[in-house]
């Protein structure tokens, strides 16, 4: 899987958490913000991280995740805002997932998702429905920029999956517009449920990569 990546300095952290009225689904603790967990970024949602930076914000979605323990491939929701950047350029080798050993995984490939997971793809959507209504109440002001990593199949008389038929896999976010998606990475060795990860970003108008420390579990 090649080197590990090189630890770089924590970009500056979220300055608070956002409090949150107890969702319907249960992804909010009672009584208000989620707790802190030592060496993890803080939570959106229960199941959502997110690093808050001065000029891209970024966020890490496991609840898709969570149910796929023994496929070949997991999903990740992905939240992107750019802040303060005049523009910021997203393509498939932006994003890399390193695990605990500092192994990495790039995106994986459309058709070998297909192949493995068919028509999961669609509950993993939503599985994620939270998770991008609760990053986009964040920024409901902005514009959204559409994202579609991995197209869907098999669309016909869903007219909730049909904008997503089509490949948008190189974005570009002017300052002040949004993004988010559901995207995969092949399996990391060994169990992903109860261990902990990092999300990678790279981009040409970032002076050094990005990350969000999350766990799934």
């Amino acid at each position: 899987m090649g080197k590990p990546l090189e630890r770089g300095a924590l970009p500056a952290a979220v300055a608070g958490l956002i409090a949150l009225m107890a969702l319907s689904t249960g992804c909010a603790s009672v009584g208000g913000a989620l707790p802190q967990e030592e060496g993890l970024h803080p939570r959106l949602t229960r199941y959502t991280y997110l690093e808050r930076g001065r000029l891209v914000a970024l966020a890490a979605d496991v609840s898709a995740a969570i149910q796929r323990e023994n496929k070949p491939f997991i999903p990740i929701g992905i939240g992107v805002a750019n802040i303060g950047l005049p523009s910021l350029t997203i393509d498939r080798e932006s994003l890399t997932l390193v695990d605990e050993a500092g192994r990495r995984y790039p995106m994986a490939g459309i058709r070998e998702v297909r192949a493995a997971l068919g028509g999961l793809m669609k509950y993993d959507l939503r599985f994620s429905h939270t998770f991008v209504d609760v990053f986009g109440s964040s920024y409901s002001g902005w514009h959204r920029i559409p994202s579609v990593f991995f197209p869907l199949q098999d669309i016909e008389g869903d007219p909730v999956f049909l904008r997503r038929s089509v490949v948008r896999d190189h974005l570009n976010l002017p300052r002040a517009t949004w993004m988010v998606d559901v995207i995969y990475f092949p399996h990391p060795e060994g169990e992903i449920i109860g261990h902990r990860f990092e999300l990678w970003m790279k981009a040409e108008e970032l002076e050094e990569p990005i990350l969000v420390k999350f766990a799934i579990k």
